[in-house]
């Protein structure tokens, strides 16, 4: 439930033929909720004495640290934890640790609900798995495709990657691959910078 001191919402106009009503003095945080709740029903809302109140229709998601299924993933950090640099690939990431491949925005500008399905059943068949964040107050949430590593490649995807004599060409023939079968607002290369070590 939230309150906010400085707002004095009242409507200033309602009626006519459209049945409209007009709303004014929402805080910039409680305009945002008001949107959420109108165009996503992501919260009650009511007015008292000028402020907004907003509930929540949907429960918020639990942290990742807190989430009990997500625990052998969320490690917490021990004094084994020891960080290396590996320097030599500082230059060249495509000489690191089988490159991870994140794709975001996908379909760009060539948005629809049928483009969408089928971009997203292509990427899964390629091997990629969707990540999303939690909703934010606005009711909104971004996603990520995500490709961990080229060992991850399924499909056709893994057929064309495998061409490659070497994992610099693996990741060429990768990118090539992507940029003509699938349509994405951006692509990001990330190989590995840090990494846990066992103790000696």
């Amino acid at each position: 439930m939230d309150t906010i001191e400085e707002e004095k919402i009242r409507v200033i106009s309602h009626g006519g033929r459209e049945g409209t009503i007009c709303i004014e003095g929402f805080s910039k945080d409680n305009m945002e909720k008001m949107l959420a709740a109108m165009n996503a029903g992501a919260y009650f809302v009511k007015a008292e004495k000028g402020k907004l109140i907003a509930i929540p229709v949907w429960e918020e998601l639990p942290k990742p640290t807190e989430d009990i299924v997500m625990t052998p993933f969320w490690r917490r950090n021990t004094e084994v934890f020891q960080p290396e640099i590996f320097d030599e690939y500082e230059h060249s990431p495509e000489k690191g640790y089988s490159p991870s491949i994140s794709i975001s925005s996908i379909c760009g500008y060539n948005y629809s609900e049928e483009n969408y399905k089928y971009t997203a059943e292509q990427l899964e068949s390629f091997g990629f798995t969707c990540l999303r964040s939690r909703r934010g107050a606005d009711a909104k949430f971004w996603e990520i495709w995500h490709l961990p590593g080229l060992w991850q490649a399924k499909g056709v995807f893994a057929a064309n990657i495998n061409r490659g004599r070497d994992d610099k060409e693996k990741l060429r023939i990768a990118l090539e691959f992507l940029r003509h079968k699938v349509s994405f607002g951006s692509l990001d290369v990330s190989s590995q910078r840090l990494a846990m070590v066992r103790p000696e």
